[in-house]
């Protein structure tokens, strides 16, 4: 009998409408250092794929003060990455050295908060091989009159509050900010792929993976923030790219992205991504904008199933989100856990593509930004709220869920999201006699 995860795998595969020619690519490990403009150590060549196995490096978030050049020379290996407003850094084993013995080693210096071997992050779709379609009918009028859309009642949450004055961070694979529904939104980002300040979606036309497709993430970002802006139409964007256009980027760039987004003040994080083992790096991180009062909201993955789960989703200082389609129906794909906060819709949600295109795609990635959306919308109506607030609102005026397996009880979080029924609480009140407000919208 078939595990769930394999039938997921299989179900996506069927669906795919989308392939691409496998184009192999060779590693090797950087020869030295090198200085971008800000002064930060990045990693030699194009991409994070191009410069070399992540698998021997040795990611650190370093105390404050601390000198990274000093700690490779005590332990004697090479600095390889070293991000200093975010404090981390990687580095390279010597040859005389394994990557768990160097880890031991940074563990144990005071001048080191953590330390683990580097791994890879990736979209869940991505990984279960979930692409982008067109089908025809993308526009935007078909964008913002989608069922989803309708589904978690944005109209109504409209009528009480836009988003405006939020910030909102996207750590994903970048966006097209010439996107004409975007590009009021985007205010500035960075690239932690490419090491500058331009985080743009970007195609290399390899399959750094592996996995028999060449750049099949690519646009994912841009649909991820598409959903934002669909959800908080006045919320500001903040892009910083952690993930290249096969979806994939590592724990170093992806603990630097969320310390970056707390410097830059915004009030919520959207991590559509995943992966499979815990990060002391991005666990650290994630404690950091929790006690910053920012609100993290993870995807959930999907597996079809409650194992594996992914992190950040499981952790304790993010939010995870799963899929229903419009109808408030558990996605045959989604991840489900106790860690789970809330579902959202993420069946055929139409948004924002590269080269003013709108396209549909499935998976808690997109489940997740409407979410965030939300929390958006309520962070400007009450701006001093924290995350347990924003989530207990959100939970509380939430739609029941409908057909869940036996399996999946009690581990979809609080219901379906419902955007309108969140807001409207605030409206209410205002209103004498109270109003309903679908007679307002007519």
């Amino acid at each position: 009998m078939q595990s769930p995860a394999a039938s997921t795998i299989r179900l996506f595969g069927a669906l795919a409408l989308v392939s691409a020619l496998a184009v192999g690519c060779a590693r090797s490990l950087p020869t030295a250092p090198v200085a971008d403009k800000g002064g930060a150590i990045a990693r030699q060549g194009s991409s994070l794929q191009a410069s070399g196995d992540i698998q021997n490096e040795v990611v650190a978030t370093l105390a404050v003060g601390a000198d990274p050049a000093r700690v490779a020379a005590d332990m004697g290996c090479t600095l390889v990455e070293w991000e200093s407003a975010e404090r981390c850094a990687t580095f390279h084993p010597a040859a005389d050295q394994s990557v768990l013995v160097l880890t031991g080693r940074l563990q144990l210096d005071p001048r080191i908060q953590t330390a683990e071997p580097n791994s890879w992050i990736e979209t869940a779709e991505a990984r279960q091989q979930s692409f982008a379609f067109d089908d025809g009918f993308g526009s935007p009028g078909t964008y913002a009159a989608q069922e989803a859309a309708g589904a978690i009642g944005l109209e109504t949450a409209h009528v009480v509050s836009t988003g405006s004055g939020v910030t909102i961070a996207i750590l994903d694979t970048g966006i097209d900010p010439t996107h004409p529904a975007l590009r009021q939104h985007f205010i500035s980002g960075r690239d932690f792929v490419d090491g500058d300040a331009s985080p743009f979606e970007a195609m290399n036309g390899l399959d750094d993976d592996g996995d028999g497709r060449i750049d099949e993430s690519y646009g994912h970002g841009t649909h991820v923030a598409g959903i934002l802006a669909l959800t908080a139409p006045d919320a500001r964007l903040l892009v910083i790219r952690v993930l290249d256009a096969d979806g994939r980027g590592d724990v170093a760039n992806v603990a630097a992205g969320i310390r970056y987004a707390v410097a830059q003040g915004v009030r919520v994080i959207n991590l559509s991504l995943g992966m499979l083992n815990r990060s002391d790096a991005v666990q650290a991180a994630l404690e950091e904008a929790e006690s910053r009062g920012i609100t993290v909201v993870a995807s959930a993955g999907n597996w079809g199933a409650e194992n594996p789960q992914e992190f950040p989703a499981s952790s304790s200082h993010a939010r995870a989100v799963a899929a229903v389609d419009a109808s408030a129906k558990p996605a045959i794909f989604t991840s489900f856990a106790e860690a789970v906060a809330i579902s959202a819709p993420g069946v055929g949600i139409r948004s924002t593509y590269p080269g003013n295109r709108y396209r549909l795609w499935s998976g808690t990635s997109m489940s997740t930004p409407f979410v965030a959306g939300t929390v958006a919308l309520l962070l400007q109506v009450h701006p001093s709220w924290n995350t347990d607030q924003v989530m207990d609102r959100i939970g509380t005026t939430c739609r029941p869920i409908h057909g869940a397996t036996l399996a999946q009880q009690d581990k979809l979080g609080e219901g379906a999201l419902d955007a309108g029924a969140a807001l409207w609480v605030d409206f209410v009140p205002f209103m004498s006699p109270p109003v309903d407000p679908t007679a307002i919208l007519r």
